[in-house]
């Protein structure tokens, strides 16, 4: 009994072995997984009446004197209207 149980373990520790030795080197680097691939992400803008930072594709847009200018929620935008500032 003892016997299967030693070769149980053996043929698990050499599938372990066999799936890391045929696995793709690509990810295998010994380095940081990230060294390849750029960074991603999203450029914040802040809110003009409250100066929370939002990103740019969450943000309600408008346009004052020829420039756009960002908002966090369409409460802040409405401010900003009503008092050109906040």
């Amino acid at each position: 009994m003892i016997r299967f149980l030693i070769y149980g373990i053996l043929f698990y520790l050499l599938y372990k072995a066999a799936k890391n030795f045929l696995r793709p080197r690509k990810g295998r680097s010994g380095g940081s997984r990230n060294e390849d691939s750029p960074v991603r992400g999203e450029d914040l803008v802040e809110d003009p009446c409250c100066h929370t930072y939002i990103p740019v594709s969450n943000a309600y847009k408008s346009f004052f004197d020829g420039r756009t200018v960002y908002f966090c929620s369409q409460k802040c935008l409405d401010a900003y209207r009503s008092q050109r500032g906040c």
